[in-house]
Formats: structure tokens, C-alpha cells, sequence
């Protein structure tokens, strides 16, 4: 960039205008005031967080940014947030007295794309040999190349939670497990892997809020499936299959 924004002066605006608040940047460009929050964080123990929102805007093919192998702004954003946490966590290694938290420098970013499920998108006037291979197809409930992390977010925002969930890993029962919150929800996004009876019975145990599983893992298996939702019935889990 010919003029990027001064980071001290930026961090001095976040410093004398925000404490602990939640900063929107709508035109977030290379990460500038993402980068000034870190680092007033850093400074004063702040716990600011910051939301940065960049169209997917293409560099200029002869640019340095495009020769170093990025393709859009926001690319460069992502990139250059994680630097800043990076050189932030390594300035301030050591420099922590006991007891004090380490600075969070983590964030999490999304793109805007169509559902990781499958959907109905056929016309009315599909031929019939067309409509039964649709049908057919939408035995699968996700579609392949989506990750257990994409799968979940949908499933969240679906169900009204928000993006800033603490989510986590966890093994019950030899089934490895995505976490939100405290336990609130267990999800099972193995689509190849069909658990047995017992393992959900373990998950169950753990008695959480609500328990998610994709349709795909019961392989077609109705009698699991049921004997799944009398087991959380029975122990006041509620059950989601997505």
C-alpha cells in the first residue's frame, strides 16, 4: 500500500476513544485498525476486540502483493493480523508478571458462501431420470469438502448461536467431539464414521444441552437413530440432526 494509515496514530485514537469495547471496521482494507487494537491491547491490559469486514477485493496482478502469492485484500488482512499477534506474543514472551493473563491475540475469520449442506435446487419441469438422481443425492446431508469447523458454524448461527462461541475439541467414548461453551453443545461431524449405540450412550452421559450429529453418520441405520433420541429424551438431551 502507497499510504498505509500511521499504526501509532491509530492505536492513540483506539486508546483515548475505547476501553473495553467492540470496534467495527467496515472497510477493514489491509488490517490496520485490527493491527492498532492488538497492539493498544498489548500497551494498557486492554480487552478490546475488533471486527473487520473487507470485500474480497483483487490486488493489482503487478503488484508486490500479488508476486508474494496474495490475491485479495482481505487475504492480506488475515495474513497481516496474524503477523501482528505473532510479533506481539513474541515481544511480550517472558514479560508477564505472575499471575497476569497472556494477551489474546486469536481471531477467527469468515467468508460469506453458499451452505455446506446439501439443498433442493432442481425446476419444476426436471426430467424424471434427472429428479430420481437428485433425490438420491440428497441422502448425503453435507456436501464432501466441508470441514467439521465450517460445518459447525453453520449449524450454530442455524440455531441462533454467534460467531464468537468458545469452541473447542473434546474424545467421549472413543468419538471425537466439537464443544461449545462449557458443554452447552456436543456435536459429532464425522460423516464416515458411524458410532455405535454405546458411544452415544457415553455422549449422552455427559448430558448436555443439546447433542448435534450429522444425518450421514447413521448410515442409513434407523434403529440407531431412534434408540439415539430415546436415550436423549430420557435424559433431557436435545437432539439436532443436521
Amino acid at each position: 500500500f502507497d499510504f498505509p494509515k500511521p499504526l501509532d496514530l491509530l492505536a492513540f485514537l483506539v486508546d483515548q476513544s475505547t476501553s473495553d469495547d467492540i470496534i467495527l471496521d467496515f472497510f477493514a482494507g489491509s488490517g490496520s485498525l485490527a493491527h492498532a487494537v492488538l497492539e493498544q491491547n498489548s500497551r494498557d491490559g486492554g480487552s478490546r476486540q475488533c471486527i473487520s469486514v473487507q470485500l474480497p477485493e483483487p490486488v493489482d496482478e503487478g503488484s508486490v502483493a500479488y508476486r508474494a502469492g496474495f490475491r485479495t485484500i482481505a487475504e492480506i488482512g488475515r495474513k497481516r493480523i496474524s503477523m501482528a499477534g505473532a510479533r506481539i506474543k513474541d515481544t511480550r514472551e517472558g514479560q508477564l508478571a505472575p499471575g497476569s493473563s497472556e494477551v489474546d491475540v486469536g481471531f477467527r475469520a469468515f467468508q460469506l458462501a453458499d451452505t455446506n449442506f446439501t439443498k433442493w435446487h432442481v425446476t419444476s419441469d426436471v426430467e424424471p431420470t434427472a429428479l430420481e438422481q437428485h433425490v438420491l443425492d440428497l441422502r448425503d446431508s453435507a456436501e464432501d469438502h466441508a470441514t467439521p469447523d465450517a460445518l459447525l458454524t453453520e449449524i450454530l448461527l442455524k440455531q441462533g448461536y454467534s460467531l464468537t462461541e468458545q469452541i473447542g475439541d473434546r474424545k467421549v467414548g472413543g468419538l471425537a467431539l466439537k464443544v461449545v461453551g462449557d458443554g452447552l453443545v456436543l456435536a459429532y461431524l464425522d460423516e464416515r464414521t458411524k458410532p455405535t449405540l454405546e458411544q452415544l450412550r457415553a455422549v449422552i452421559t455427559e448430558k448436555p444441552a443439546r447433542f448435534v450429529i450429522l444425518e450421514d453418520a447413521f448410515q442409513g441405520d434407523d434403529e440407531l437413530k431412534t434408540n439415539l433420541a430415546q436415550e436423549c429424551r430420557s435424559r433431557g438431551v436435545e437432539l439436532w440432526t443436521a
